[in-house]
């Protein structure tokens, strides 16, 4: 696991905590059980920002975490970095959950389905603030794993879909949106409803997901493929570099393929 040339997974204790949060923050899908009940918000983030710039006085943490608070906003932010999480809504705490994480203004923040509980309003609001903060880092990126097509076409550059724990394509938005080469990726996309074409039936991917301890031996979405040939069942295709740049694992697109690819490296990602 490379970051900047470095392999965290042979880092200590010590040193990885000097990254967590400080370099390399998350957000977390879940915010109902990502806090500490028995600290204040107000506790948890002022840790945070203590922990990373020691430097920093309790006043100066206390007005950063009000102004990161305001920011998601939390209303009458000051006020309630007094509260417990109990005390907010699942829509608050996830809001909570973001200011943290953005405390340090982390060069990788990794965002794991970060607005589900939000509105579209703020949702909007939240991923601009997201965006302005990266920006205000050199080389600032991030990581957003999402279900939420909508929200990829109109954040990211570089999209990465996954199925059955794999990589299956990767290309930058428009060639994923408008030029998907695998199967599952044009199931995916013919399955969003359409204001042009109201009254056509929707397209569903047929089949279930397969178990993960249970994956089929060849392909893993051969069981759910339109497009399935004998091969796929028991061979494995690998991951084909595309002339078009994109990387697609499909026995479809060997003959426009340039060559194999390794899983791309996650610190060649664009930002988005």
């Amino acid at each position: 696991m490379l970051y900047e040339g470095q392999d965290l997974l042979k880092l200590s204790y010590k040193e990885m905590r000097a990254i967590r949060g400080n370099e390399i923050a998350m957000i977390f899908q879940e915010p109902m059980t990502s806090l500490n009940p028995v600290f204040t918000i107000g506790m948890q983030i002022i840790e945070t920002l203590r922990t990373h710039n020691p430097e920093m006085t309790k006043q100066e943490a206390f007005d950063r975490a009000v102004l990161r608070l305001s920011q998601v906003k939390i209303p009458d932010a000051e006020k309630r970095m007094k509260d417990y999480p109990h005390q907010f809504s699942g829509g608050m705490r996830q809001r909570v959950m973001i200011a943290m994480a953005l405390c340090c203004n982390p060069k990788l923040l990794i965002a794991d389905e970060p607005t589900t509980a939000l509105d579209v309003t703020t949702q909007a609001q939240i991923l601009n603030l997201m965006l302005e903060l990266r920006e205000r880092r050199e080389g600032g990126s991030i990581i957003l794993i999402t279900h939420d097509l909508a929200v990829v076409a109109e954040t990211c550059q570089r999209v990465i879909v996954m199925y059955g724990g794999k990589i299956q394509e990767v290309g930058n938005v428009d060639q994923i949106f408008y030029e998907p080469r695998h199967p599952y990726t044009q199931g995916l996309l013919e399955s969003l409803p359409s204001t042009q074409e109201a009254k056509k039936r929707l397209h569903t991917i047929p089949g279930n997901v397969p178990f993960i301890m249970d994956l089929p031996t060849g392909c893993k979405f051969c069981t759910r493929c339109d497009q399935v040939m004998d091969r796929c069942h028991n061979e494995e295709p690998p991951l084909h570099q595309l002339k078009s740049g994109q990387l697609v694992r499909c026995h479809l697109a060997e003959e426009d393929s340039t060559g194999f690819a390794d899983a791309p490296a996650m610190t060649n990602v664009t930002p988005p």
